[in-house]
């Protein structure tokens, strides 16, 4: 069988939307981008419809009738593959980041999460698409397409068998998993526009998976115990009305305030009226703002992230993740949960990264972090920047911050007791063999035991432990 054929079967099979002049060129370029992530992809229907289905259309079942076997395969593949996607909690959220992306990188982003959930999935593929076909294909009329589809799905003895297989090894594939997506889609597609090297997306993507791995082990809540020190909030904006809200009527106030049946007052062609009266005399009525000042607890979070932790760029036996994946994945899942847990104080944090002598060893790293870390940064809530050494580090928090810092170094190599002015410290050291040693004023313990994700989650549990306590 031709390619040309296989593939018009494979738009056939789609969502009835995908041979509309409105959405074939768009999907064609989304498969286009898959086979570019995935050279070997053999199930195109899959890309073309994530290609429809993140454009915000509706999951429709297909229109055409087909053999017995084909059509439960597609029932499977449609109710535990593509029903399980659009229900997702996160897919809502890889839509608006289809939709914000530019026009010509949206194809790339469907492609990237074909990519994504075949790997996931670990279906075999052993496709021999061509972009060569793919641009014959876009360049035909989408009705035309779908007849040759159709007649090649009758005539073509084997082409029935084979595509119910490759439908029903993605809809058994889909059963094994707990989850289809995750953070890591979610990031890609969000910056898709950005991450034109393919080691970014890795990266990206890798740190993405270890936070969420991370982040999941973490308990849903944690005691917070009650500090000092409240500060008054940003908020300060006369328009934003972010305190108190109104309180009262008053005869003075500004035309944006003013009571609105006032202007009942108002003629049309007789002037002075009595709303001029009324406004000379000072007898217009105005809300009045309650000008109380919300306090919260200010609170900042320093993390240190040594230039020794480059020496961890090691995969252990068994293990998805470097060890410095594993290290920026539990500051990024600490990050999280604070945000969340202390979203009453005027809380920020500081990432720092030492360069060392030579260049910056984790340069790439600080870009991948800024990345994940963004909608903290957009808020004005965490800030991203370099030192020399350590100490250097700890003394520019201790000038800035003093005692409301609570400071984190990690690093692999034990740097002693650094000096400084902190509310809290703590110290992750990461050691030559698979251990972490947690160091902070209640004691040092040691994590040598499990797999990655579980000592680092300890080691994260503890540290928020001794951050909130």
């Amino acid at each position: 069988m031709s390619l040309d054929s296989e593939l018009a079967a494979a738009v056939a099979l789609s969502r009835p939307q995908v041979a509309t002049p409105e959405h074939f060129v768009p999907c064609v370029l989304g498969l286009s981008a898959a086979l570019v992530e995935l050279p070997d992809l053999d199930m195109p229907t899959l890309a073309l419809d994530l290609s429809l289905l993140l454009a915000g259309e509706r999951l429709l079942p297909g229109t055409h009738q087909h053999p017995a076997v084909l059509s439960t395969a597609l029932r499977g593949y449609e109710d535990h593959l593509l029903a399980r996607l659009v229900s997702d909690r996160r897919w809502l959220a890889l839509q608006e980041a289809w939709l914000a992306a530019p026009v010509a990188a949206r194809p790339a982003a469907a492609g990237l999460l074909v990519e994504r959930l075949a790997h996931r999935l670990a279906v075999p593929q052993a496709g021999r698409f061509s972009q060569a076909a793919l641009r014959r294909l876009q360049i035909r009329q989408p009705h035309e397409v779908v007849d040759e589809g159709l007649q090649a799905l009758a005539t073509e003895d084997e082409l029935v068998p084979a595509l119910a297989a490759r439908f029903e090894a993605l809809a058994k594939a889909a059963r094994r998993e707990r989850a289809l997506l995750s953070d890591a889609e979610v990031f890609l597609l969000q910056n898709v526009a950005t991450l034109e090297r393919l080691g970014a997306r890795v990266a990206l993507a890798q740190l993405a998976d270890a936070a969420q791995a991370v982040e999941e082990r973490l308990p849903a809540r944690m005691k917070v115990a009650p500090t000092q020190g409240e500060a008054p909030t940003a908020l300060e904006q006369e328009s934003a009305l972010p305190v108190g809200g109104w309180s009262s009527l008053s005869n003075s106030g500004s035309p944006e305030s003013m009571v609105t049946s006032e202007l009942i007052y108002m003629e049309e062609h007789e002037r002075p009226d009595l709303f001029d009266v009324r406004f000379v005399e000072g007898e217009l009525l105005y809300y009045a703002r309650d000008e109380s000042v919300a306090l919260r607890k200010k609170r900042t979070l320093a993390v240190v992230l040594d230039a020794t932790l480059d020496a961890q760029r090691l995969l252990d036996e068994g293990e998805r993740h470097q060890r410095l994946l594993w290290a920026l994945g539990s500051v990024t899942a600490a990050v999280r949960k604070l945000s969340s847990w202390l979203s009453h104080e005027a809380l920020s944090f500081e990432l720092i990264f030492v360069k060392g002598k030579n260049a910056h060893p984790l340069e790439a790293e600080q870009g991948v972090v800024a990345l994940l870390l963004r909608e903290w940064q957009e808020r004005g809530r965490l800030t991203l920047s370099t030192a020399d050494s350590v100490q250097q580090a700890i003394e520019r928090v201790s000038d800035e911050h003093g005692p409301r810092a609570d400071v984190v170094v990690l690093s692999a190599t034990d740097l002693g007791d650094p000096s400084g002015r902190w509310r809290k410290a703590a110290a992750v050291t990461v050691g030559a063999t698979p251990a972490l040693h947690f160091a902070s004023r209640a004691g040092t313990s040691v994590f040598d035991a499990g797999a990655a994700a579980d000592r680092w989650a300890a080691v994260t549990r503890g540290l928020l432990s001794g951050l909130l306590a």
